[in-house]
């Protein structure tokens, strides 16, 4: 009797503990996944950098540049996340924008600090070369802008990172591995 007990209970521990393991993201190789909401989301963003998220919102922009970047609200345009494309997404389509997705990917965080900044203002007061040439200069993601409007952005970061106490300031967004469109 014990053995045909014992026998029934071993089994059913190891499916216990298999069923415990949580959840793997595809593409990631990482378990348990945290969904987020956007109205909360820079409350807890630095709790799950380079970890697998879920995210659901509306699509308020995607960038004409290429597509690779979107951006989620909840109820409110104050409030926006960044959502850039991962390798597997070729690009966010611009019919996306005032549609609600689902978005699974993994939080990145880009921190700016004094360095940074110098070196960001160094780049923008080296003089323009000719773009006929096919040559451009300008920091990444910053290209569009003019020259005093680039520097009006540093020296406004600045400020910022000066009134935080910290010695960076973090940007948060996610990379999507994928999403899906909600009817």
């Amino acid at each position: 009797m014990i053995k045909k007990l014992f026998l029934l209970i071993i089994p059913g521990l190891f499916l216990l503990a298999s069923c415990n393991q949580g959840t793997k993201v595809a593409g990631t190789g990482k378990a348990d996944t945290a969904t987020l909401a956007v109205l909360t989301f820079f409350d807890s963003a630095a709790n799950y950098v380079e970890k697998p998220v879920r995210i659901e919102g509306t699509v308020l922009h995607t960038c004409k540049h290429g597509g690779k970047r979107m951006f989620l609200v909840d109820g409110t345009d104050s409030i926006r996340v960044e959502i850039t494309a991962g390798n597997k997404i070729p690009k966010f389509d611009e019919s996306l924008i005032g549609s609600r997705v689902k978005v699974l990917g993994v939080l990145k965080e880009e921190r700016v600090d004094a360095k940074y900044l110098n070196e960001w203002e160094a780049e923008t007061k080296k003089p323009v070369e000719d773009h006929s040439t096919g040559i451009h200069t300008g920091a990444k993601g910053h290209e569009d802008q003019g020259t005093q409007e680039k520097l009006d952005e540093i020296n406004s970061l600045r400020e910022e990172l000066t009134k935080s106490g910290k010695d960076h300031l973090s940007f948060f967004s996610i990379e999507a591995i994928s999403y899906i469109l909600i009817k």
